[in-house]
C-alpha cells in the first residue's frame, strides 16, 4: 500500500486494549507492507508525526477529536468511534473492491459480507449511508457523500426506458435492477420493490449536501437531475395527489400500492426541492413543485377513502392497496411522519401522541420496531423471501428518533442510543440486518436474521447521536445549529471543521466556543433542555441582551458565548 500524506494503523479487533496508530507525513511518501513479522513501514519523506489514539480512533480520519463528557458519553463515544472506524469507512469501495466495477465513483457497500451482497443500493441503503456521512462532517465523508449522489444521478440518466428511474441496486458487473417485483408468501399478491422510493430520497440528500456545502453551483449544475428525479415519482402520482409507491422501505411486505410513509415522504421532498429551486430564482418550479407539495401533504391526511387517516381507529393507516382494501398494522412510521413534518391536524397529532405512547412496548423493544402489531401480517402481506422487514430497522429508528426529537422526548432519544450501543459492544460493534427476529416469525434465540455486518445501524447511530441528540446539524441559513436534547449536565466537543465547537451545559446556564480560525454564524435552540426558561441572557463578546429559548449569533474566533435563564 501507497499513501502520501498519513496513514492509520488499528488492531483488527475493536475492543483491543492495543492502540491505534498515525503517522503523518511532511513532505514525500511511505510504503506498507504485511509481513509475517506484521506490517512493515518504509518512509520516503522529510519527516513524519506519530501519534498514538484509541483502539477505534475517537476522531474523523484526519485526527480531529470528538468527546462527551457527559453521564454515559464514554460508551456512546465509543460505539460512534467503532461504528465509524469499523464499517462506515470500509464501506466505501470505490477505489479498492469497486475500482475496476462499471460504476466506481460513490459505490458503498450495504455490508461487508460480499459474499451475498456486493452490490451498491441507491433505493434505500444510500439514503442512511449518507445520513450518517453527513452528520460525521468530515471532508471525507462530504466528498463521499456528493459523489453517492453523483452515482445515483448517473444511474438514473442511464435509465434504458429514458424515464430517470433509480434502480435498486447496481451489481459489481455493472447490472441494474430498476424493476424488481416479489410474490407474497401465498402466491396471491405480488409488489414492486421500491419503483419510487430512491427517487424521492435522493431530493432530501441533495438538500442536506447543499446544507452542509452552501454550494449553489453544484446545487445548479444538478437541478435538472433533481427536476427528473421529481417527474418519475409525479409519473406514478394520481390526479389527487396520491403517490402509487408500491414497496417503501419494507423489501418483505407487500405493499402493492399507495403506502402512506411514502406519501409523506413525497410531501416533504418536494417541498425541499421547491426551496431549492427557489435558492436558485427559479420562480416557476418553486411554484409548481410547493404546490405539488402541498397537495400531496392534505391528500395524506385526508380520511378514507381518499386519503389515509382513518376516523373509526385514530390512526393512520399503512397501505391501501390496488383493489382499494386498507392495511394496518399500527404501522410507527405511517404515524409519525405526518406530525414530524408538520402535515397532521392537531387532534391527528394528539391522537397519533397516544397511539405511540400506548404502544410504546412494542415499537421501543429495540429502536425501533416497523408495527406494533406484526403478528397479524397474512401470508397474503409478506413476501415469499420471509418476513425479514418486521421487527426493528434502523431506517425505522432515524425518522422515529426524528419524531421523539419533534416532540423534545430527550430521555427516549438517549434510551435508543444506550440500547444500540450496548448491543453492538457484544459482537465487536458489528450489527446485522433486522435485529430481534428472536420474536414473531424467528423464534430461534437468535438476535438478527439477514445480511452480516450491516451498515444500517452504524449509520443511523452517528445521525441519531450527532443530529438528534447532541443537536448538532448545519442549516442552510447558518455555519451550525446547536440544538441539544441532552438530558444531564456535561460539555461536548466536536473539532471536526464542520462543527469546531465546544458546548457544555450546567445548572448555571447553556455556552459555546468557537473553534475555528474564522467567524461563525450559531442558530440556538435550548428549548429541549430543562430550564423550562422563557429567556435567557446571552452574553458574548459583542454585549449583552435578552433573548428567548432560540436565538442567532456570531462568534469570533475561539470565542464563547453564554446563555443564563432568566426565572
Amino acid at each position: 500500500m501507497h499513501a502520501n500524506r498519513a496513514l492509520w494503523i488499528l488492531p483488527l479487533d475493536a475492543t483491543s486494549t492495543n492502540h491505534s496508530w498515525h503517522l503523518v507525513l511532511h513532505g514525500g511518501d511511505l510504503d506498507a507492507k504485511q509481513t509475517e513479522a506484521g506490517l512493515t513501514i518504509t518512509l520516503h519523506a522529510e519527516s513524519a508525526t506519530l501519534s498514538e489514539s484509541e483502539a477505534r480512533p475517537h476522531s474523523d480520519p484526519f485526527g480531529h477529536r470528538f468527546s462527551l463528557d457527559i453521564p454515559g458519553g464514554a460508551k456512546l463515544e465509543e460505539a460512534l468511534a467503532a461504528f465509524y472506524w469499523g464499517t462506515m469507512l470500509p464501506s466505501v469501495v470505490e477505489k479498492t473492491m469497486a475500482a475496476n466495477f462499471s460504476y466506481s465513483s460513490g459505490y458503498v457497500l450495504s455490508t461487508l459480507n460480499v459474499n451475498s451482497y456486493a452490490g451498491s443500493y441507491p433505493s434505500v441503503d444510500h439514503e442512511f449511508q449518507i445520513k450518517g456521512r453527513i452528520a460525521l462532517g468530515s471532508e471525507l465523508d462530504l466528498d463521499i457523500v456528493k459523489r453517492m449522489i453523483g452515482l445515483q444521478f448517473k444511474l438514473m440518466n442511464d435509465d434504458p426506458e429514458k424515464l430517470y428511474r433509480m434502480p435498486t441496486s447496481v451489481q459489481p458487473d455493472g447490472r441494474r435492477e430498476y424493476h424488481v417485483r416479489r410474490n407474497s408468501e401465498d402466491n396471491h399478491q405480488n409488489a414492486a420493490m421500491f419503483p419510487v422510493t430512491g427517487n424521492i430520497e435522493v431530493i432530501e440528500e441533495s438538500w442536506r449536501y447543499y446544507e452542509a456545502r452552501k454550494n449553489l453551483a453544484w446545487l445548479r449544475s444538478d437541478i435538472v437531475n433533481l427536476e427528473h428525479s421529481a417527474q418519475w415519482v409525479l409519473t406514478n402520482t394520481d390526479q389527487y395527489g396520491r403517490v402509487w409507491s408500491d414497496v417503501y422501505y419494507e423489501d418483505q411486505v407487500i405493499k402493492d400500492g399507495r403506502v402512506t410513509q411514502a406519501q409523506a415522504f413525497a410531501a416533504h421532498a418536494f417541498s425541499l426541492l421547491a426551496d431549492m429551486e427557489t435558492l436558485l430564482g427559479r420562480r416557476d418550479e418553486a411554484s409548481l413543485y410547493s404546490a405539488t407539495s402541498k397537495k400531496m401533504a392534505t391528500a395524506l391526511i385526508a380520511p378514507l377513502p381518499m386519503g389515509y387517516w382513518n376516523p373509526a381507529s385514530q390512526r393512520f393507516i399503512d397501505w391501501v392497496d390496488r383493489n382499494g382494501e386498507a392495511h394496518d398494522h399500527l404501522h410507527l412510521l405511517a404515524n409519525e411522519l405526518p406530525v414530524t413534518f408538520g402535515y397532521a391536524t392537531p387532534d391527528q397529532t394528539a391522537a397519533v401522541r397516544h397511539l405511540i405512547k400506548d404502544n410504546a412496548d412494542q415499537f421501543e423493544r429495540f429502536p425501533s420496531f416497523v408495527a406494533a402489531d406484526i403478528a397479524g401480517y397474512d401470508k397474503s402481506e409478506i413476501g415469499d423471501g420471509g418476513p425479514y422487514d418486521l421487527c426493528a430497522a434502523g431506517r425505522y429508528w432515524y425518522w422515529d428518533a426524528a419524531f421523539r426529537t419533534s416532540q423534545s422526548q430527550s430521555g427516549i432519544l438517549l434510551d435508543q442510543l444506550n440500547k444500540v450501543a450496548a448491543e453492538a459492544a457484544k459482537n465487536s460493534y458489528f450489527m446485522s440486518e433486522r435485529y430481534d427476529m428472536d420474536h414473531v416469525y424467528y423464534v430461534d434465540g437468535k438476535d438478527a436474521h439477514g445480511a452480516e455486518k450491516y451498515y444500517e445501524y452504524p449509520n443511523v447511530f452517528a445521525a441519531v447521536l450527532i443530529d438528534k441528540f447532541l443537536g448538532l446539524t448545519v442549516p442552510a441559513d447558518a455555519d451550525l445549529a446547536v440544538a441539544p436534547h441532552l438530558t444531564s449536565y456535561g460539555s461536548v466537543d466536536f473539532e471536526i471543521p464542520e462543527y469546531a465547537i465546544r458546548y457544555s451545559y450546567s445548572k448555571n446556564g447553556f455556552a459555546i466556543k468557537n473553534l475555528s480560525d474564522k467567524p461563525r454564524r450559531y442558530k440556538v435552540d435550548l428549548s429541549a433542555l430543562a430550564f423550562h426558561a422563557a429567556h435567557y441572557q446571552l452574553t458574548s463578546s459583542s454585549g449583552s441582551k435578552l433573548v428567548t429559548a432560540h436565538s442567532t449569533l456570531t462568534l469570533p474566533p475561539q470565542q464563547e458565548a453564554h446563555w443564563t435563564p432568566v426565572q
